[in-house]
C-alpha cells in the first residue's frame, strides 16, 4: 500500500512513515514532501488539529522550492511541473478550509499552467488531470464562497473530466469519486452524490470524511432519518478516533440538531445546540468552532 492508500484508511501514522522513508531516500524528491504534506492535510481535516497547518506549510515550501530548482534547469521537467501544480491545488484547497477566499484563489490561478505541461510531455498523468477538473469547478463556484471573486470555469467541463476517472479502475479513482461526490452535492444532485459517497465507503469502510460528506448530502436532500442515522455513526465513531475533536463533533451536532429540528424533535435539537454553544470559550483553538456557534445560536431562537 502507498500512503495515500494509508490515508484513505486513517492509518495516518502508516502514511507518514512511508514519506519519512521517501524524504530519507531521496530529500531533493519534492514528491516526498507533496505526499507528506497532502497526508498531514487529511489528517487537520480528519481531526481538526489546526496547530499542524505550519507543518503543513512548511512540507508544501520545501516541495515548491525543490520542483523551482528543477524548473529552472529545465521548464518541461514532468515531475517538478506536476509536483509543483499538486501541491499549489493542496495549498489553495488548505488556505480556502481556513477561510482565506482571495488567497486560496490567487494560489490556483497559478496551477494550470504547470498541469497542463505535465500532460503536455505525458498524457497519462491521471492525477493532473482529475486536478485540473478539480480547478475548472471550483473556479465555476467561486462567486458562491468568495465575495468579489468571480472565475471562468464551466461545470460540464469538470465533470467531463472527473467522472470518466471516477468510473474507471486506477489510483485516482477514489480521489475522483470523492470530488464527484462534493460536486453532485454542491449542484443539488444529492442521490448521485449519496451514490459516489457509498462507492467511496465500499473502498474505505469507515472513512470519516466521506461519512461526513453522506451526511451531509442526507440532510441537504431533507433525508433527516437518514442524517441522523449517519450522524450517530459518525459521533461515536470521531470519538472513538479522537476523544476531544471538538471541530469535528460540533459539526456533527450542528447537522443532526437541525435535522431534528425539522423533523419537529425539538428537545433532541436543543441538546445539540447547546452542547456547540457549551464550546464557546474553545473558539479561539478549534477551527469552524465560531461558525458553528453562531449557527447553534441562530437555530436555538427559531425551535
Amino acid at each position: 500500500m502507498d500512503a495515500r492508500d494509508f490515508g484513505y484508511r486513517q492509518q495516518y501514522d502508516s502514511a507518514l512513515a512511508i514519506t519519512s522513508a521517501a524524504i530519507a531516500r531521496d530529500s531533493s524528491d519534492p514528491a516526498a514532501y507533496y505526499w507528506r504534506a497532502a497526508v498531514l492535510q487529511l489528517l487537520i481535516n480528519d481531526s481538526g488539529r489546526g496547530e499542524l497547518a505550519d507543518s503543513f506549510y512548511a512540507l508544501s515550501d520545501q516541495a515548491v522550492r525543490l520542483c523551482r530548482q528543477r524548473l529552472a534547469k529545465d521548464p518541461g521537467d514532468v515531475q517538478a511541473n506536476l509536483y509543483y501544480g499538486l501541491t499549489q491545488l493542496n495549498r489553495s484547497s488548505f488556505l480556502s478550509w481556513q477561510q482565506r477566499g482571495v488567497a486560496a484563489a490567487r494560489t490556483m490561478l497559478e496551477v494550470g499552467s504547470h498541469l497542463n505541461a505535465a500532460l503536455a510531455r505525458d498524457s497519462s498523468l491521471a492525477d493532473a488531470r482529475l486536478a485540473l477538473g478539480m480547478i475548472e469547478y471550483s473556479k465555476a463556484l467561486s462567486s458562491r464562497y468568495t465575495l468579489g471573486i468571480r472565475l471562468a470555469g464551466s461545470k460540464p467541463r469538470a465533470y467531463s473530466i472527473v467522472k470518466p476517472l471516477a468510473d474507471r479502475a486506477g489510483p485516482t479513482r477514489v480521489p475522483a469519486q470523492m470530488m464527484l461526490a462534493l460536486m453532485f452535492k454542491e449542484d443539488g444532485d444529492y442521490d448521485a452524490s449519496i451514490r459516489y459517497c457509498r462507492q467511496v465507503l465500499e473502498s474505505y469502510p469507515g472513512n470519516r470524511s466521506t461519512m461526513r460528506m453522506m451526511r451531509d448530502a442526507f440532510f441537504k436532500a431533507g433525508r433527516y432519518p437518514e442524517t441522523v442515522q449517519v450522524g450517530a455513526e459518525l459521533d461515536s465513531a470521531i470519538r472513538k478516533a479522537y476523544r476531544d475533536n471538538k471541530y469535528c463533533i460540533a459539526e456533527n451536532w450542528i447537522v443532526c440538531g437541525k435535522a431534528y429540528a425539522q423533523m419537529g424533535q425539538k428537545e433532541e435539537a436543543r441538546s445539540r445546540f447547546n452542547r456547540v454553544i457549551a464550546w464557546e470559550p474553545y473558539q479561539a483553538n478549534v477551527p469552524w468552532l465560531p461558525h458553528y456557534v453562531r449557527e447553534a445560536k441562530q437555530w436555538l431562537k427559531r425551535l
